[in-house]
Parts: C-alpha cells; sequence; structure tokens
C-alpha cells in the first residue's frame, strides 16, 4: 500500500483489521477494541505476542493501586477538614489522663473521650473535667459549650457540675484546690470540691460582672475576669467595668474595694511576681488606672488596714500612657515605662509609693530635631445618640492658618491608643507618625457594630467622627481619604461603595468585601469555616445569610459598586491564610466592569500581613503616592492613572536587578 494511511471504506469489517501492513515499518491496528483506526510502528506490532499486552496491564496495575488523593468533607465532620489537616499532627498525640496508685497499683482513667480536658485540683483526691463532645459542631459554628464534670481520681466516677458551660474561658481551680470556678449566665459560681455545693456567688452584688456592652453576637457576653484568689482560698478578687471586688467563695458577702466607677476609671490588678500563686492580703496590693473617657493612666495602692479593709491611694496618675510596671525580685525598687504621641517611650525607676522617679533611658533623642504632631481626643455621638471618642493626630509643624488633608485609619474601637507613640518606618506601612510627617491629620475612631449591620455601622460611625473633625475647622473637608487592613479593609472598601462624594480616596489592605462569598469559605490559616467568623466573629452577623440574605447584601461592598464615586486601591497577598485574597480581586473585577476608579496591588507569596522589607516599603511608598494625588493633587505616578504591564513591570525588574549587581 506504500503509504502511511489506510483508506477504510464505510461498510468495511473493521473487526477484521486486526493489523494490515502498509508499508516495511508502520501498520494500521485497532485499539482495545476501538472503532478508530491508529497508525503504529510495525515493529511494535510484531511484538504483539503478548510483550505488549503485558506492558499495558502493568501500567494499568499500577494505575489502580495507587490510591487516590481524595480527601471526604462530610457535613456530620465536627471540624472541617482545612482544620483537621493543620490539628492532624496534636491530634496523633492525643491522650486520656489517668491515675496510677502506687500503693495497690490500681490504674483508672480519668478522661472518658479525647474531647476534653481533664485537670486534677492541687492537694484534694479529685479533678474536673470539661467535656465538650456533645456540642462539637456548635463550637465549630462559635457557639462554644461543655459540660463540667468532678471526677475522683481513684475510681474515675464522675459528678455532672454543670450542663452546657458556654464559657468555659473562665473554667479554674483556686489555687488551694478547695473550690472550682466558672462564669454563667453573668455570673460567677463556684464549686466546693468537698461537698459539691454550687452557689451563685454574684446574685446578691449590687455589680454587673458580665461585659452587657459589648458587641458580641453570641448569648453568653464576655466577663471582666478576675484579679486571682487571696491565700488559703479564702476569697477571690473579681472585676467589673471599673472596680475590684473582694467576693468570698460561698457568695456570703462581697465587699468593693475600689472606688472607679464614680470618676469612670478603670482599675486593675497588677501580678508584680510571674510565679505569685494567690494574692497576699497582708500586703499592699497595685493597680492600674485608666480613664475610659480621659484616656488618663497611672497607678494605684491598696493597703490592708487594722480594721481588715483595704485604703485605696492614688499614686501616678498622668495624661500620658503609663504602663509595663514591675519590682524588682528582692528589692522595693518599681520600674514603669511613659509616653504619648510626641513622646518617644522611656523607662523610670521609683521606690514603692511611686514617686521622685528617676529617668533611665532616653529613646529617639534626635526627635527634637524635627518637626512633630500632637493627640487631641474628640468626642462625638453616632445617630442613635450613642457616645463615641476618636483619636486625632495633627500634622507636623501644624499651621492653625492653614486647612489640610486627612486620613482616617480604622478597626473597631482605637481612641484607648491616644497616647501611643509611632516613630515613622516605611515598613509599618500604616504608620501615624509617618502619615503626621507627611503633613496630614490622622484620625482614628470608635466604632460600636450592630447586629447585622457591620457596613451600615462604620458608615454611621465613621461619617459621624469625620464630621465632628470638619467642624473644628482644622481640614479641608473635600480631602479626606480611609485606609485599613482586614477587618479595617472590610471599613474601607465598605465606605469606598456605599458613601458618595464622602470621600476622596481609600486605601484597603486584605479586605473583606462580600460576606456572601465569605460566608463559604474557610480561615484558611487557622482552618476554621468562615461561617464561624462572620456569624459570631467580628462579622456579627448573627444567623447564617439563608436566615437573613437582604443584611448579607447590604452589608457587603460588593452591592454598592454600581454607586461608587471614590478611587479605591485594594492591596492582597496571593497566599492570605486569613482572608482569602480572591475577596480583593472579586472587588477588583466588579469594580473594574463598572468602570470605577480602582488599582489592586497583588504581592506574590505574601501572607495576610506582608513579611518580606522589600513588599513592605513598597505598599507604603504606594499608599503615600495615592494619596498625595487623590488629598494633596500631587501629580500622578503612571500606575495610577495607566496601570503596568506584566511585561514592564518584569522589565523593570531586571534593570533594578541589573543595577543591584553593579554596586
Amino acid at each position: 500500500m506504500g503509504g502511511e494511511f489506510l483508506r477504510v471504506e464505510e461498510d468495511a469489517d473493521l473487526a477484521s483489521l486486526a493489523a494490515v501492513e502498509c508499508d516495511a515499518t508502520h501498520a494500521i491496528y485497532r485499539l482495545d477494541g476501538a472503532a478508530d483506526l491508529f497508525v503504529g510502528d510495525f515493529g511494535q506490532f510484531a511484538a504483539a505476542d503478548g510483550s505488549a499486552d503485558k506492558d499495558k496491564d502493568k501500567d494499568k496495575k499500577k494505575d489502580v493501586d495507587e490510591p487516590a488523593t481524595v480527601a471526604i468533607w462530610s457535613a456530620r465532620d465536627a471540624e472541617v477538614m482545612p482544620k483537621q489537616k493543620l490539628n492532624a499532627k496534636n491530634d496523633r498525640q492525643k491522650n486520656i489522663l489517668c491515675a496510677w496508685r502506687f500503693e495497690n497499683g490500681q490504674f483508672v482513667a480519668l478522661g472518658k473521650d479525647l474531647d476534653e480536658e481533664v485537670v486534677p485540683f492541687r492537694h484534694q483526691r479529685s479533678a474536673y473535667a470539661a467535656n465538650w463532645s456533645p456540642y462539637a459542631m456548635e463550637r465549630s459554628i462559635g457557639r462554644p459549650a461543655a459540660d463540667v464534670y468532678f471526677v475522683d481520681l481513684a475510681t474515675g466516677n464522675r459528678t455532672k457540675i454543670q450542663d452546657r458551660l458556654s464559657d468555659d474561658y473562665y473554667l479554674e481551680a483556686s489555687p488551694a484546690g478547695r473550690y472550682l470556678l466558672y462564669f454563667h449566665d453573668n455570673h460567677f459560681w463556684t464549686v466546693n470540691t468537698a461537698t459539691h455545693a454550687i452557689v451563685n456567688i454574684t446574685k446578691t452584688v449590687p455589680a454587673a460582672f458580665a461585659d452587657l456592652e459589648a458587641d458580641y453576637t453570641i448569648k453568653q457576653k464576655p466577663a471582666f475576669g478576675f484579679a486571682g484568689w487571696t491565700k488559703d482560698d479564702a476569697s477571690i478578687i473579681l472585676y467589673d467595668k471599673f472596680d475590684l471586688w473582694q467576693v468570698s467563695p460561698d457568695g456570703s458577702h462581697a465587699t468593693r474595694l475600689t472606688d472607679g466607677a464614680k470618676e469612670q476609671v478603670r482599675h486593675r490588678y497588677v501580678k508584680l511576681n510571674p510565679r505569685e500563686e494567690f494574692i497576699d492580703g497582708d500586703k499592699p496590693m497595685y493597680l492600674s488606672l485608666f480613664g475610659i473617657w480621659t484616656k488618663k493612666s497611672g497607678y494605684a495602692r491598696l493597703q490592708p488596714t487594722a480594721s481588715g479593709k483595704w485604703s485605696e491611694e492614688h499614686l501616678l496618675w498622668l495624661e500620658k500612657n503609663v504602663d509595663r510596671l514591675g519590682k524588682a525580685k528582692d528589692a522595693d525598687v518599681f520600674e514603669y515605662v511613659v509616653q504619648t504621641f510626641t513622646e518617644s517611650p522611656n523607662a523610670f525607676v521609683v521606690g514603692p509609693d511611686l514617686k521622685d522617679p528617676k529617668q533611665v533611658t532616653k529613646t529617639n533623642a534626635f526627635q527634637s530635631n524635627y518637626a512633630w504632631g500632637h493627640e487631641e481626643l474628640i468626642d462625638y455621638k453616632n445617630s442613635h445618640g450613642e457616645r463615641l471618642q476618636g483619636a486625632l493626630y495633627y500634622p507636623a509643624g501644624y499651621d492653625p492658618a492653614k486647612k489640610y488633608p486627612m486620613v482616617v485609619y480604622m478597626y473597631e474601637k482605637l481612641s484607648d491608643g491616644l497616647h501611643q507613640y509611632s516613630s515613622p518606618s516605611e515598613r509599618n506601612y500604616y504608620n501615624a507618625g509617618a502619615i503626621t510627617s507627611r503633613g496630614y491629620f490622622l484620625l482614628e475612631p470608635d466604632i460600636i457594630f450592630r447586629p447585622r449591620d457591620p457596613g451600615v455601622s462604620v458608615v454611621d460611625c465613621v461619617t459621624s467622627a469625620v464630621k465632628r473633625v470638619i467642624e473644628m475647622n482644622v481640614i479641608d473637608p473635600k480631602k479626606v481619604g480611609v485606609m485599613g487592613h482586614s477587618w479595617g479593609g472590610f471599613d474601607s472598601v465598605y465606605l469606598a461603595t456605599h458613601t458618595t462624594d464622602f470621600f476622596a480616596a481609600a486605601v484597603a489592605g486584605a479586605p473583606i468585601t462580600d460576606l456572601i462569598s465569605n460566608y463559604g469559605n474557610h480561615h484558611w490559616s487557622s482552618g476554621i469555616a468562615e461561617t464561624d467568623h462572620i456569624e459570631t466573629g467580628q462579622q456579627r452577623m448573627e444567623v447564617p445569610l439563608y436566615e437573613d440574605l437582604q443584611a448579607y447584601i447590604r452589608n457587603s461592598a460588593v452591592f454598592g459598586v454600581q454607586n461608587m464615586t471614590t478611587p479605591l486601591l485594594i492591596e492582597v497577598g496571593d497566599s492570605d491564610g486569613t482572608v482569602f485574597f480572591h475577596q480583593g480581586v472579586e472587588l477588583y473585577n466588579i469594580a473594574r466592569r463598572a468602570k470605577k476608579n480602582v488599582v489592586l496591588l497583588e504581592y506574590a507569596g505574601e501572607d495576610h500581613g506582608l513579611r518580606k522589607k522589600p513588599n513592605q516599603i513598597d505598599y507604603e511608598r504606594r499608599i503615600f503616592a495615592w494619596f498625595g494625588h487623590y488629598l494633596k493633587d500631587e501629580p500622578a505616578a503612571s500606575w495610577i492613572t495607566n496601570g503596568e504591564s506584566f511585561l514592564d513591570r518584569e522589565r523593570e525588574l531586571k534593570k533594578l536587578k541589573a543595577g543591584e549587581g553593579k554596586d
């Protein structure tokens, strides 16, 4: 037939064409009974005495023997598969606590399953167990719960203490082992380890020990916490919003030790000895002080008196940030650190009364050679009449005759950081000192989030704060930009898409942009499903999306793109394990389709925060180029107006690398 091809008529009997010689080296044959015809090497075909089939059989067997790489994700999984993978090492090492009695060789298992914690009491023959396996699925969606038991070390027998404890964070044994303390239904409870008597010890105390003002969406609001137990478990020192209470473990009496509520000053115990097991009532007790509305801070001392009561003495109280009180191990020598936005942190050494401090450090002494800004506390109200505050930082070398642009940085409540020092740095790309040194006002407002309306809450609180600063007549109201990262990035993109002509520019790092698409995603770094984070975490959506879809829509930036007037710069790391970087890509694509002014910066190999120095510096410079153009009318960099193609960037990098090689 002379060629490499064979013509076969339509009515030919293909089954008879097992092999037909075309020329000296080629043959036509059917493969595995298929109707198609193939040209193959004749030498191979000639070896069809079985060896070729054997080779094929080996390949098939290899495919069959090699297991599939499938992972089975079941709706019944109490832990989602990504979390199982991250926890695999620890899960392989899970164990059950047992007691081995040397005198009789008895070996008793104290644990019932691997999903519980068993902790023996000190100086007692019992333990407590917190078993969360009945509520494992609820825990996985942000509703923690556990059943709590007493466990007899001799027999392993159990006595249930509490069903469905909703917050096991405050489940703790007393130092002498006489009591178990837990927080439930907004109260502290104790269980006597000897009698198993359970007492609500705060039932009659005229104070709230749960933070009822917290905007958490779970049933149990968080407790303010406690300082610790006194000697021999005689009493426990609890916190309300402002004060310390000494409460007996049987609930028979309670005494308020401080008077912080009167002046709205928060008092908290300072543990000067990290090895201390209990609070010694025979020695002075040092307390930190913080004015929740004034932002003043300092320290007080509680002195025991002959009558058995305590006397409070304020030792240090400044319009500054005062913290990190410490004591020498073997001497009555104390140290603390003081800072403000204008004063670099410095350490002071003092005696027990904290008087006549001696400054022992002088950090950033060269700062006096530079212009610097200063801080101011502002008050404002949102549309619900709730009192809020913001930290306002003035630009370096402030001139009252000028009107300045302003950048708003957001992340929940920030005003408590009013007196934090900020040293300008190119690597800290949201740096307050760097912002003010470039001639901007910086505002860090407080945001109160209402359930199922995080985005709406951001607009309400942030615009109210900005309007307050506008009233001060120090900024140009048409030159205000917003900026934030992660949850602050959510704030920024939502403001950019849901306020018209209010903000002149926005920057959002690693933002959540779509609560609907993100609801079905994972927090890949921790392995948890975002259903947990969105309903009970920062998003505060309270219910799943299928129960209130409209709330998810109205609080997602992507659904406001059609009305977007604010130029938006988005930053993402393509290896972000906290907020999947497609959240930023999603908003970019939708805004691009709507012909809006949006630029996305994608940093290769970076996670939720930029780790590599060149990327940190690059992002910081681009932020100021962005704000410089839109808030200061500086000429726009080419990447802002025209972008930069992949090939152009590639050529630019080659030039930069070539230049580095010459140095």
